[in-house]
């Protein structure tokens, strides 16, 4: 008989900047400090699900749907930065959590570092994982992928839109494992398209201008094989960032946590232990 192991966390919806928020939590109520995983766009939670599975045993993990995605509330707008990190500090208010550690991918380490910058005294920490911006000077080609993708959506619908989607090299990597391929497919079929069809798409302001401001401790993880603009973001991040550093992760793409599981959960264990208050 297969043993399933019992999933012992608190898993809830909450309403945060007006709308309702998909989350889990390791040790709710708990005064810890919890990292906080936000995941990547057209992905969602369950990304983070080894992460979660390792760390839980000596950290309070919390994993959250971003808007648009997964459980969460899928609006027809605001999908902006700035209002996805209105939508984790109030979620952050409501979990009744001071100060977190952030972990993101893509998206997720766009928002991380968004917030970082804005509440200095609620970041305790910040890892980032294939952050990308300036995507028209720095990722040219991906910004016009991105546009593919809405105009394929609008003319051929969603399934043809999501195809085009994984057929893009930053999947390309990823996709090489099957383990890996079968876990983002299964995901991507959650994912409605809500960003794409967005007719008042923001424009986020440059990630390059906002870092300025993070005080907290900062790594930037950029795979080896990540298509070469997010590999200049890495750069450009770590060396706006005062005090940050970076790392390159062998012989993986883009998404970097799915590929690299265990490596990954090493990393953000050894980097929030390293900057932890010693034990008297």
């Amino acid at each position: 008989m297969i043993q399933i192991p019992r999933e012992d966390f608190f898993v809830a919806q909450a309403v945060c900047n007006d709308i309702q928020i998909a989350f889990d939590d390791t040790d709710f109520g708990s005064t810890k400090t919890p990292i906080v995983f936000l995941h990547a766009h057209g992905l969602n939670r369950s990304m983070w699900d080894r992460q979660r599975q390792v760390l839980r045993a000596s950290h309070r993990v919390i994993t959250f749907d971003l808007r648009g995605h997964g459980g969460s509330e899928k609006p027809a707008t605001g999908y902006g930065r700035d209002e996805e990190i209105k939508d984790l500090e109030s979620f952050l208010d409501v979990a009744k959590v001071p100060k977190a550690h952030l972990v993101g991918l893509s998206r997720g380490a766009g928002i991380a570092l968004g917030f970082a910058a804005a509440h200095p005294d609620k970041t305790a920490s910040v890892i980032a994982m294939g952050a990308g911006f300036d995507l028209d000077r720095l990722l040219p080609e991906f910004a016009e992928q991105r546009l593919q993708t809405m105009a394929t959506l609008r003319g051929e619908g969603l399934r043809a839109a999501k195809e085009y989607w994984m057929s893009l090299p930053i999947f390309g990597p990823a996709l090489e494992k099957e383990e890996v391929a079968s876990k983002i497919e299964q995901i991507m079929l959650t994912y409605t398209g809500t960003h794409w069809l967005d007719e008042n798409p923001p424009r986020d302001s440059s990630l390059a201008d906002v870092v300025l401001g993070i005080t907290a401790r900062t790594l930037i993880m950029v795979g080896e094989r990540d298509l070469p603009g997010f590999l200049a973001c890495a750069d450009e991040l770590a060396e706006k960032i005062p005090g940050s550093r970076k790392e390159v992760v062998l012989d993986v793409g883009h998404l970097i946590s799915l590929e690299a599981p265990e490596e990954t959960t090493a990393v953000i264990e050894a980097f929030i232990s390293d900057g932890a208050p010693a034990q008297a």
